[in-house]
């Protein structure tokens, strides 16, 4: 087990070397997103003007989207396309030669990425703190931070479970990239990275409960915005492991499904 781990660890150590060069790339990304965020909140600012729900209000619009700003930039992935890419160049063919598990080794690279990009924002989020910290409104304790922290842990799986399964699709497809901006789209919505969900008609919010995206961004966020206790809090997590051991079942057999009737030719 320890030959294992070193290897991983091997692994993800020489793509944090690799990722720690690109470092303006990561700024300029985590603005990017910044800005995406900002239009969002600047129009549900202007909606909770005339809202008559007390708590949709300016503060906590503007806390929600604090929080989802550290969420999604800790539980964002990249691996879609790294798959979808070595697949379709034929560059697989090296690492199912190699003594480790592909699923892992993209974990390991992937990983590397974002702990490079939550690394080089800390600065710009702390910045976005003490610019609107008069009008966040957050509960904290540490019970919570623990499980915001577990959130984000299982949260960044699911997504990256997620991405992983879609780019195993180019073993049957040449062009995945409409599919994935439009899964893309639909996750954030579905996530509730582009508004509360807690907005929706509870009918629907019954069905969102059904499918793992809420638990990625909207109920880490629900943790710090929203007065919700610990036996809620702790239902959430079972349910957000659930999804993770089922994701994590889909990908390891769809994968030994897929690589078993992979051909590659040439030198």
């Amino acid at each position: 087990m320890k030959i294992k781990l070193k290897k991983y660890l091997k692994i993800f150590k020489i793509n944090l070397s690799n990722q720690l060069e690109y470092r303006v790339n990561f700024i300029f990304s985590f603005f990017l997103s910044l800005f995406s965020l900002g239009v969002n909140m600047l129009l549900w600012i202007s909606v909770t003007k005339n809202s008559q729900t007390p708590e949709i209000n300016k503060n906590y619009i503007i806390s929600y989207y604090f929080i989802v700003l550290i969420v999604i930039n800790a539980t964002s992935t990249n691996s879609l396309m790294q798959v979808s890419n070595e697949i379709k160049s034929g560059n697989l063919d090296k690492h199912l030669l190699k003594p480790y598990n592909y699923l892992l080794y993209s974990l390991m690279v992937d990983f590397a990425y974002r702990i490079t990009f939550v690394f080089m924002n800390i600065i710009p989020i702390f910045l976005f703190y003490f610019s609107f910290n008069k009008y966040l409104t957050l509960y904290i304790t540490k019970n919570k931070l623990l499980y915001f922290f577990i959130f984000l842990i299982f949260g960044y799986l699911i997504n990256f479970f997620i991405d992983f399964w879609i780019g195993t699709f180019s073993f049957y497809f040449s062009k995945i990239s409409s599919l994935y901006i439009s899964i893309k789209i639909l996750r954030n919505i579905l996530a509730g990275t582009f508004f509360p969900l807690g907005i929706l008609p509870k009918k629907i919010i019954f069905f969102l409960n059904q499918l793992p995206f809420m638990y990625t961004t909207y109920i880490p966020c629900r943790i710090l915005t929203e007065q919700i206790n610990d036996v809620e809090i702790f239902f959430y997590l079972k349910k957000l492991i659930f999804y993770f051991l089922i994701l994590l079942t889909l990908c390891i057999f769809s994968w030994k499904k897929r690589v078993s009737n992979y051909i590659s030719y040439g030198g």
